[in-house]
Parts: structure tokens; sequence; C-alpha cells
């Protein structure tokens, strides 16, 4: 409106000086002011249009923002509700975890109760028996004997071994559990005790027992035959399940072996062979059979095959000059010496030492240390 009246006091004024100079230019200006004006009200008219056009978008726009507002605080609010919903779920995981893991000890601690009460009775007939002997026995050595006779019979008896658990898994493949983990079985009830082993039921449809594992050389495997005989190691480590238990364990059922190669590439191979059988200590745990081979890793082991085991303190390998435990620092199937090493030194990767490392000769050679090793056997049905 301000500018509007500028223009028109500059017509005005305009015409005024033309009239004085020029009266007959009345008409003229006259009509000149009458365009003007009709020019500014159009101007007028469509700034007020624009303007209107403006608050109407801007009020639009608010709109849509205030609406983009709000959803954000309902998708924000929904977001807490769904965390603090997750939350729950992971506390009541949690708690099934626990419930399942306690499930799953039941057949275990069933086994405990079966022992305990089998032990109690057996020691409250004793009792009985003793007691009622005691009447009729005239001196406390007659007493004693009768004990000790009572015990001999009973340690020549099938009744034998009234502490050791009952219905135990034979195998890794046997156990209920479908969890990997350190379980106890017993592959000959009756003649052998039970023994603690780790069973991998990830592998390939588990049931498999680890007889051999290492992957960061935390556990020194250059040791004597008593420790390769009886085990040694952390059974959820690093670890040698021991000569014994291999033996009790391939003779009891045919099992198959697996051998779980990686290098420091992160290759993994594997070589399999189906009939993996070990013998006695009268044969100084031979490697009696391995069956036939597959796998990826190319075969290592099948030169093996009638060798006896060797440790650095007994020395049964084929050799003539010297022991090949002593020379290549492990214990192993040795011939004269090896194209396997697995319980050999662990050292990481390429080396200039010759076969004195955790290697296997047809995965990646004599001269390098390997960075995991599973022996792992199965249970063929």
């Amino acid at each position: 409106m301000m500018m509007q009246k500028v223009l028109c006091f500059v017509v005005i004024l305009s015409a005024s000086v033309q009239c004085s100079e020029n009266p007959g230019s009345i008409a003229t200006a006259a009509f000149g002011y009458e365009l003007t004006m009709s020019g500014l009200e159009a101007v007028n008219y469509n700034l007020q249009k624009l303007i209107l056009e403006s608050k109407l978008h801007y009020n639009s726009l608010r709109a849509d923002i205030e609406g983009c507002q709000r959803k954000l605080e309902n998708s924000e609010r929904i977001m807490k509700q769904q965390a603090k919903m997750l939350g729950n779920h992971e506390i009541q995981l949690r708690k099934i975890g626990k419930t399942v893991e306690s499930v799953e000890e039941i057949s275990y601690i069933r086994n405990e109760l079966d022992m305990l009460a089998i032990n109690v009775s057996w020691l409250l007939s004793d009792t009985s028996k003793i007691y009622r002997v005691q009447q009729t026995l005239p001196t406390t050595e007659m007493m004693n004997l009768y004990i000790l006779q009572l015990i001999a019979n009973k340690l020549n008896t099938n009744a034998t071994m009234p502490l050791e658990r009952i219905n135990l898994p034979r195998t890794c493949a046997n156990v209920s559990e479908r969890r990997s983990g350190v379980r106890r079985i017993h592959p000959q009830p009756g003649f052998k005790e039970s023994f603690e082993a780790y069973c991998d039921q990830d592998y390939e449809g588990g049931g498999w027992t680890v007889i051999q594992k290492r992957f960061d050389g935390s556990v020194f495997f250059y040791r004597g035959w008593n420790e390769y005989e009886n085990g040694f190691g952390n059974l959820n480590g690093e670890f040698w399940l021991g000569l014994k238990k291999i033996h009790e364990l391939t003779y009891a059922k045919r099992h198959e072996l697996h051998v779980v190669l990686e290098d420091f590439d992160g290759i993994m191979a594997v070589a399999k062979y189906n009939h993996f059988l070990v013998g006695g200590p009268e044969q100084k745990y031979a490697l009696n059979k391995l069956g036939n081979y597959t796998g990826t890793a190319r075969d290592s082991l099948g030169y093996a095959v009638k060798l006896k085991f060797s440790t650095l303190d007994s020395d049964n390998d084929t050799h003539k000059d010297g022991s090949c435990a002593v020379m290549y620092q492990g214990a192993w199937w040795y011939g004269a010496c090896h194209a396997s090493n697995l319980n050999g030194l662990y050292v990481r990767g390429n080396i200039s030492d010759y076969a004195n490392m955790m290697c296997w000769k047809a995965f990646r050679g004599h001269h390098y240390g390997l960075k995991s090793s599973t022996m792992m056997i199965r249970a063929v049905v």
C-alpha cells in the first residue's frame, strides 16, 4: 500500500507539472493515472493471492511436519515397548535354557540315585547277615574271617562294582543329551569302569567321541608312555583321551575315525576312515585297522596300520637308528618314521624344522605346523 501511495503521488506531481506547462495534456495525464492505478490494483491482487497461497502451503507443511513428529513419537514408543518385550523374552529364554540343562541332567541324577539305592541295599543286607552270624560265632577272629569271606564273595560275583554307575550310555552315540559336552560313558559294562569323554553332537550328525583335540598349544604333548596310556589335558580344552580308553571303545564296538585339520590360512580338511581299531596294552596299542579312506586331507595315516604306538620313553617303532618319538618330539604310530605327527610340537605355519611339529604330510607337508587337529570316533551301527 505504501508503494501504491508513492506511485500515486509521483503520477499526480507529474500530471500537475504537465498541466502547468501544457494545459492540453490534462486528459492524457488523467488517463495515465487511471491506467497506473488499474495496474497497481492487479499487482496488489496477485500479491494478496500469493500471500494466501503461501499461508495455505505453510499450514499444510506444518500439518505434515506435526504428523511426522507424531509418527516418530509413536515409532519411538513402539520401539521402547519392543525392546522391553525382547528383554523379557531374553530373560525367559535364559530360564528355559537353565531348565533344559536341568532336565538333561535328570538321567545322570537318576543313575546316581539308583547307584546309591543299590549300595544302601547291599549294605543293609550285609549288616543284617553279619549281625545274625555274630550271635553264633564264638570269637572275634572267626567273625573277622567271616567278614573277609563275605567281601571275597562280593568281588567274585558279577554283582561287583557297587559304586559303578548303572545304565550309562556305551558311546557318545547313545547319549540322550543332544548337545556337545563332557559325558560319562561305559563301553563295556560289568567288565571295565566307566569314564568321562567329550561328546561332539554338532559335527556331521553328532555321536562323536573326541579322542584328541588341539587348537592353541596350551597343553604340552611331548609326554611319556603312562600319560599317553591314561590320557591327559582338559576335556573342555586340549587333551588326549588315553590309549586304554581308545582301545576299549574300538574293541567294544566298531568305530569310524574322522581327523579334522585346519591350517593358519583358515583352510579346513578332513581324513575319514571307516574302521578304526586300536589294540590293547599287550600289543602296545597297535593301529590294527583303519578301513577305507575318503576325504579332502588325503591319506597320511594309512602307512601306520599294524604299527605300535611309541612315546619318548617307549620306543616301539620300526626305525633302526634311534627313536622316532624323540627325533620328532611327539607320540604316535611311528614306523621309520611318519607321514603324520598330530601329537608333535605346536608351532605356527611354515618353519625350517622337519616333521617335528603337528603335521599331516599330504595336507601341508613336513615343514608346516597346523593350527588345529581333532580326532573323533563314532560307533558304526
